[in-house]
Protein backbone atom coordinates (compact mmCIF):
# COMPACT_ATOMS: atom_id res chain seq x y z
CA UNK A 1 0.00 0.00 0.00
CA UNK A 2 3.11 2.27 0.81
CA UNK A 3 4.46 1.74 -2.47
CA UNK A 4 1.30 1.71 -4.12
CA UNK A 5 0.89 5.74 -2.80
CA UNK A 6 4.52 6.72 -2.95
CA UNK A 7 3.66 5.93 -6.72
CA UNK A 8 0.65 7.79 -6.74
CA UNK A 9 2.22 10.61 -4.86
CA UNK A 10 5.18 10.78 -7.34
CA UNK A 11 2.73 10.75 -10.95
CA UNK A 12 0.97 13.66 -9.31
CA UNK A 13 3.90 15.61 -9.01
CA UNK A 14 4.85 14.70 -12.20
CA UNK A 15 1.98 15.97 -13.56
CA UNK A 16 1.96 19.25 -11.64
CA UNK A 17 5.65 19.95 -13.02
CA UNK A 18 4.62 19.13 -16.32
CA UNK A 19 1.68 21.94 -15.77
CA UNK A 20 4.18 24.23 -14.54
CA UNK A 21 6.66 23.69 -16.91
CA UNK A 22 3.69 24.51 -19.15
CA UNK A 23 2.75 28.01 -17.80
CA UNK A 24 6.39 28.89 -17.72
CA UNK A 25 7.17 27.92 -21.13
CA UNK A 26 3.60 30.04 -22.04
CA UNK A 27 4.62 33.19 -20.47
CA UNK A 28 8.35 32.74 -21.58
CA UNK A 29 6.36 33.04 -25.27
CA UNK A 30 3.41 34.36 -25.72
CA UNK A 31 3.00 36.32 -22.70
CA UNK A 32 0.86 36.79 -19.51
CA UNK A 33 -2.17 37.46 -21.39
CA UNK A 34 -1.25 35.12 -23.89
CA UNK A 35 -1.15 32.06 -21.16
CA UNK A 36 -4.56 30.86 -20.85
CA UNK A 37 -5.41 27.72 -19.77
CA UNK A 38 -6.45 26.07 -22.85
CA UNK A 39 -3.02 27.30 -23.99
CA UNK A 40 -0.91 25.46 -21.24
CA UNK A 41 -3.45 22.30 -22.00
CA UNK A 42 -1.75 22.82 -25.15
CA UNK A 43 1.48 23.06 -24.58
CA UNK A 44 1.81 20.27 -21.62
CA UNK A 45 -0.02 17.93 -23.75
CA UNK A 46 -2.71 16.90 -20.85
CA UNK A 47 -6.63 16.43 -20.60
CA UNK A 48 -8.57 19.45 -20.15
CA UNK A 49 -9.74 18.27 -16.64
CA UNK A 50 -6.09 17.90 -15.47
CA UNK A 51 -4.92 21.19 -14.65
CA UNK A 52 -8.06 21.88 -12.58
CA UNK A 53 -7.44 18.23 -10.60
CA UNK A 54 -3.98 20.06 -9.43
CA UNK A 55 -4.77 23.54 -9.35
CA UNK A 56 -7.67 25.16 -8.09
CA UNK A 57 -7.48 28.13 -10.48
CA UNK A 58 -5.39 29.54 -13.08
CA UNK A 59 -4.14 31.86 -10.55
CA UNK A 60 -3.08 29.17 -8.24
CA UNK A 61 -1.06 27.79 -11.19
CA UNK A 62 0.48 31.14 -11.79
CA UNK A 63 1.76 31.06 -7.60
CA UNK A 64 2.84 27.54 -8.60
CA UNK A 65 5.52 28.83 -11.31
CA UNK A 66 6.65 31.53 -9.54
CA UNK A 67 7.33 29.95 -6.48
CA UNK A 68 9.20 27.28 -8.82
CA UNK A 69 10.90 29.48 -10.95
CA UNK A 70 12.29 31.71 -6.99
CA UNK A 71 13.22 28.10 -5.80
CA UNK A 72 15.31 27.51 -8.93
CA UNK A 73 17.07 30.94 -8.57
CA UNK A 74 18.01 30.31 -5.21
CA UNK A 75 19.39 27.16 -6.13
CA UNK A 76 21.23 28.64 -9.20
CA UNK A 77 22.75 31.63 -6.79
CA UNK A 78 24.00 28.59 -4.16
CA UNK A 79 25.89 27.22 -7.32
CA UNK A 80 27.33 30.91 -7.99
CA UNK A 81 28.80 31.22 -4.93
CA UNK A 82 29.99 27.01 -4.85
CA UNK A 83 32.26 28.39 -7.27
CA UNK A 84 33.66 31.68 -6.10
CA UNK A 85 36.73 29.98 -3.63
CA UNK A 86 39.93 31.51 -4.75
CA UNK A 87 38.22 34.71 -6.50
CA UNK A 88 40.59 38.03 -5.71
CA UNK A 89 37.74 40.03 -5.13
CA UNK A 90 34.87 37.58 -3.87
CA UNK A 91 31.95 39.80 -3.56
CA UNK A 92 32.38 40.95 -6.68
CA UNK A 93 32.37 37.78 -8.18
CA UNK A 94 29.38 37.16 -6.13
CA UNK A 95 27.39 40.18 -7.70
CA UNK A 96 28.39 39.16 -11.14
CA UNK A 97 27.62 35.32 -10.43
CA UNK A 98 24.31 36.54 -9.58
CA UNK A 99 23.66 38.54 -12.77
CA UNK A 100 25.04 35.91 -15.17
CA UNK A 101 23.72 32.71 -13.69
CA UNK A 102 20.07 33.97 -12.68
CA UNK A 103 19.27 37.22 -13.98
CA UNK A 104 21.26 37.47 -17.12
CA UNK A 105 19.34 34.18 -18.16
CA UNK A 106 16.02 33.04 -20.42
CA UNK A 107 14.65 31.33 -17.79
CA UNK A 108 14.14 34.87 -15.74
CA UNK A 109 12.19 35.97 -18.58
CA UNK A 110 9.00 34.27 -16.95
CA UNK A 111 8.81 36.77 -13.98
CA UNK A 112 9.66 39.89 -15.73
CA UNK A 113 6.26 38.90 -17.69
CA UNK A 114 4.28 38.16 -14.40
CA UNK A 115 5.96 41.57 -12.52
CA UNK A 116 4.64 43.55 -15.56
CA UNK A 117 1.52 42.00 -16.06
CA UNK A 118 0.61 42.45 -12.46
CA UNK A 119 0.14 46.07 -12.80
CA UNK A 120 -2.85 46.08 -13.98
CA UNK A 121 -3.78 42.54 -12.35
CA UNK A 122 -4.63 43.51 -8.85
CA UNK A 123 -5.22 39.51 -8.11
CA UNK A 124 -1.93 38.66 -9.74
CA UNK A 125 -0.12 41.49 -8.08
CA UNK A 126 -1.40 40.06 -4.71
CA UNK A 127 0.16 36.30 -5.34
CA UNK A 128 3.59 38.34 -6.18
CA UNK A 129 3.36 40.30 -3.18
CA UNK A 130 3.28 37.12 -0.88
CA UNK A 131 6.11 35.24 -3.38
CA UNK A 132 8.31 38.32 -3.50
CA UNK A 133 8.10 38.88 0.74
CA UNK A 134 9.17 35.37 1.14
CA UNK A 135 12.02 35.40 -1.38
CA UNK A 136 13.46 38.79 0.09
CA UNK A 137 13.08 37.03 3.36
CA UNK A 138 14.99 33.56 1.74
CA UNK A 139 18.18 35.99 0.06
CA UNK A 140 18.48 37.81 3.18
CA UNK A 141 19.01 34.89 5.28
CA UNK A 142 21.67 34.00 2.23
CA UNK A 143 23.25 37.51 2.61
CA UNK A 144 23.86 36.73 6.40
CA UNK A 145 25.24 34.04 5.67
CA UNK A 146 27.97 34.92 3.17
CA UNK A 147 28.51 38.89 3.82
CA UNK A 148 29.29 40.96 6.72
CA UNK A 149 29.04 44.49 6.83
CA UNK A 150 32.32 46.76 6.96
CA UNK A 151 30.61 49.36 9.38
CA UNK A 152 27.81 49.29 12.09
CA UNK A 153 25.48 51.75 10.23
CA UNK A 154 25.17 49.14 7.43
CA UNK A 155 22.38 46.69 6.82
CA UNK A 156 23.59 43.79 4.98
CA UNK A 157 20.06 42.59 3.88
CA UNK A 158 18.64 46.36 3.20
CA UNK A 159 22.16 46.37 0.42
CA UNK A 160 21.05 42.80 -0.94
CA UNK A 161 17.70 44.45 -1.45
CA UNK A 162 19.23 47.36 -3.37
CA UNK A 163 21.43 44.58 -4.95
CA UNK A 164 17.68 42.43 -6.69
CA UNK A 165 16.16 45.60 -7.65
CA UNK A 166 19.30 46.71 -10.09
CA UNK A 167 19.75 43.68 -11.06
CA UNK A 168 16.15 43.41 -11.98
CA UNK A 169 16.04 46.41 -13.41
CA UNK A 170 18.56 45.19 -15.60
CA UNK A 171 17.19 42.35 -16.71
CA UNK A 172 14.10 44.03 -17.89
CA UNK A 173 16.19 46.12 -20.37
CA UNK A 174 18.13 43.67 -21.81
CA UNK A 175 15.96 43.01 -25.26
CA UNK A 176 16.36 46.77 -26.02
CA UNK A 177 19.85 47.68 -24.63
CA UNK A 178 22.32 47.04 -27.75
CA UNK A 179 25.64 47.07 -26.27
CA UNK A 180 25.63 44.81 -23.68
CA UNK A 181 29.04 45.45 -22.75
CA UNK A 182 27.47 48.52 -20.66
CA UNK A 183 25.72 46.23 -18.11
CA UNK A 184 29.43 44.71 -16.93
CA UNK A 185 30.69 48.11 -16.04
CA UNK A 186 27.27 49.63 -14.68
CA UNK A 187 27.62 46.37 -12.60
CA UNK A 188 31.12 47.25 -11.84
CA UNK A 189 30.24 50.70 -10.70
CA UNK A 190 27.36 49.36 -7.75
CA UNK A 191 30.21 46.42 -6.85
CA UNK A 192 32.98 49.46 -6.10
CA UNK A 193 30.02 50.88 -4.35
CA UNK A 194 29.11 47.52 -2.21
CA UNK A 195 32.73 47.38 -1.31
CA UNK A 196 32.61 50.41 0.24
CA UNK A 197 30.05 48.70 3.19
CA UNK A 198 30.25 45.35 2.18
CA UNK A 199 32.70 42.53 2.45
CA UNK A 200 32.45 38.72 1.76
CA UNK A 201 33.33 36.72 5.16
CA UNK A 202 36.36 35.34 5.49
CA UNK A 203 36.68 31.13 4.63
CA UNK A 204 32.85 31.40 3.73
CA UNK A 205 32.58 29.51 0.20
CA UNK A 206 29.37 27.11 0.94
CA UNK A 207 26.06 27.62 -0.89
CA UNK A 208 23.68 29.57 1.00
CA UNK A 209 21.36 27.69 3.97
CA UNK A 210 18.54 25.28 2.85
CA UNK A 211 15.49 27.83 3.87
CA UNK A 212 13.27 26.46 6.82
CA UNK A 213 9.88 24.93 5.80
CA UNK A 214 11.02 24.93 2.09
CA UNK A 215 9.17 21.93 1.50
CA UNK A 216 6.20 24.77 2.02
CA UNK A 217 4.49 27.08 -0.49
CA UNK A 218 6.77 30.27 -0.26
CA UNK A 219 4.04 31.98 0.88
CA UNK A 220 4.02 30.59 4.07
CA UNK A 221 7.74 31.01 4.72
Amino acid sequence: MNAQRRTQEQRSDAMRERIIQAVLTCLEKDGFAGTTVSRIINIAGVSRGAPLHHFSSKADMIAAAAEHLIRQHYIQLGKAIAKLHGSEDRLEALIFGAWKNVFDQPEFIPLMQLLTASQHDPELASILQRVWTSNYFIVGNAADHYLEAISEDTDVRSMMMLTQWLLRGMAQDLHIVADKALFDRYLKLWCDTLALHLRARAGVTTPPPYPPRWDLPLTDV
